[in-house]
């Protein structure tokens, strides 16, 4: 983490670099109003900023500072695309990436999580379950390879862009068949990316719990991220990341409300909201699997590291985006009395063995020291 006097003084660097630089600039003219304004902006917002603590003449928290770093780097990067001049660019994408860097390395430590040791992560999954990564999410396939027409579901459905990739995982599984539904452990943009698509090239139905619908209708926008939870750039730049609801009323099911899935005999769903009212997850009670969606993840979700290349870390839901603490914590509580033999979540590797059950119990037991971000709006007031 920088330490406020060097953060105060990249600041003032940076100001002075974008209110005195233009004004050498003899190409470009058109970017001298934009930067200097840039500028001008971090020596405002700079000045107003306690540093250290709370301060009565400097109402800016660090946290809303960051935040202020992270959309004037972006601000810069955005410049950069409509500028010819090869210099100019480079410049305006190294000072924008480094805005970034400074507020992620700014950014206060996140959930602490549980450390899981090498021999949990998973090697097989067994006949009936599968799991694709898509970008920073994972999907999963239930149902043997082979498996006749619509014999097969589909848990969740990536980022957007990802309807490709899955169409053709699918087919690499299971040939022409098409699923007997999509399962919906949520409705984050990041697990309903491809919802649509898929839903209209398959016929297939679309199954979430119903306290999920609104966000899936197009009546109800999720709350606003919370990025001052800390632990890296995806936390910081949280509130850039889409939180409108999307429709797709016409393919839409309820869960029946006796935890059965229409179709899978062994499998089970579970309330187990916190991150979102209608978050589920999925259960095979005889094999033992747990689709556990974003109730826990296995890595450091918060990190822009931890995102892009996942290594084994048990934690909480994704803390910039979960509203309600107290209904995740009993969530975690929930899955952890399952004693799962295998999980597969949002995000991050699957996971396997005694080692999965006991670091679960863990976090479940011990979930206010690992879980919980050290700050966040939700915190003081759940949503």
């Amino acid at each position: 983490m920088i330490p406020p006097r060097l953060h105060a003084a990249l600041d003032a660097v940076s100001a002075a670099l974008l209110v005195l630089g233009p004004a050498s600039m003899r190409r470009n003219a058109g970017l001298r109003a934009p930067l200097t304004a840039i500028g001008l902006g971090v020596a405002a917002y700079s000045l107003a900023t306690s540093y250290r603590g709370r301060s009565p003449g400097r109402p800016i928290r660090m946290d809303q500072h960051r935040l202020l770093d992270a959309a004037q780097g972006a601000a810069c990067l955005a410049l950069a695309r409509d500028v010819d001049d090869q210099t100019v660019r480079t410049m305006l994408r190294g000072y924008g990436a480094f805005s970034l860097a400074v507020a992620a390395a700014s950014s206060p430590p996140g959930p602490a999580g549980i450390a899981i040791p090498a021999e949990a992560s998973a090697t097989d999954l067994g006949d009936d379950l599968a799991c694709l990564r898509c970008g920073i999410v994972n999907v999963a396939f239930i149902g043997a390879a082979g498996a006749g027409d619509r014999n097969w579901y589909l848990v969740d459905a990536g980022v957007p862009g990802s309807a490709a990739a899955i169409l053709q995982a699918a087919r690499r599984r299971y040939g022409a068949s098409r699923p007997a539904a999509i399962l919906l452990t949520h409705g984050h943009f990041d697990h309903v990316g491809a919802l649509h698509q898929l839903a209209e090239t398959w016929g297939a139905p679309i199954y979430a719990h119903p306290a999920e619908h609104p966000f899936l209708t197009g009546r109800q926008a999720y709350p606003p991220a919370a990025p001052e939870v800390g632990g890296g750039m995806m936390a910081e730049l949280s509130w850039l990341f889409p939180r409108h609801p999307i429709d797709v009323s016409r393919h839409l099911r309820a869960l029946p409300e006796d935890g059965r899935i229409p179709g899978l005999e062994d499998w089970r769903w579970i309330h187990t909201p916190g991150h979102t009212p209608g978050h589920v997850s999925f259960w095979n009670v005889g094999t033992r699997a747990l689709l556990a969606g974003d109730a826990v993840i296995t890595t450091r979700q918060e990190s822009l590291g931890g995102a892009l290349l996942p290594q084994a870390h048990l934690q909480g839901p994704p803390a910039y985006f979960t509203p309600d603490w107290a209904a995740a914590d009993l969530s975690v509580r929930r899955l952890a009395d399952l004693e799962p033999r295998i999980m597969v979540t949002g995000h991050g590797p699957a996971l396997q063995g005694d080692a999965l059950s006991e670091r679960l119990h863990a976090l479940a037991t011990t979930f206010r020291q690992h879980a919980l971000p050290n700050d966040s709006r939700y915190l003081r007031q759940p949503s």
